[in-house]
């Protein structure tokens, strides 16, 4: 199962049993502050599931896309849930990961000639649920 839909986009949707993994689609790169997250909440029970954040954020292609892994989560019980991104504001998505590190040699380079990492817009972020 693939699920995609944009930040603004509030989903409901059945979800089997199973590991699932959240990945933002846009870049390399994100940054976000503590206010972001992703609600998944099941509409019988009205419990919200408990979503782990991934220390080591693995990148990879998704749908065509650059992504991040930035959680992921289990369904115990096949049910109808609804999905939805919370304070998304709070969340930067760079093409690159070059430049990320203050201490590299390229970041200096950077700096010296006013290079500036791509910084993805909020509309064209995208969320995968596979």
């Amino acid at each position: 199962m693939n699920l995609q839909f944009k930040l603004k986009d509030i989903l409901e949707v059945d979800l089997y049993y199973g590991f699932y993994d959240i990945f933002v689609l846009g870049g390399f790169d994100v940054q976000a502050n503590d206010d972001f997250f992703i609600e998944i909440l099941d509409l019988k029970t009205n419990e919200s599931i408990l979503l782990r954040e991934k220390s080591l954020k693995v990148r990879d292609y998704k749908n065509g896309k650059r992504g991040v892994k930035f959680f992921s989560f289990q369904v115990t019980e096949k049910s109808k849930y609804k999905i939805s991104v919370h304070n998304y504001e709070d969340l930067t998505v760079f093409y690159s990961m070059i430049g990320s590190n203050p201490f590299s040699i390229l970041n200096l380079l950077k700096k010296l000639y006013g290079i500036k990492r791509k910084q993805i817009q909020l509309d064209e972020i995208e969320i995968v649920i596979c």
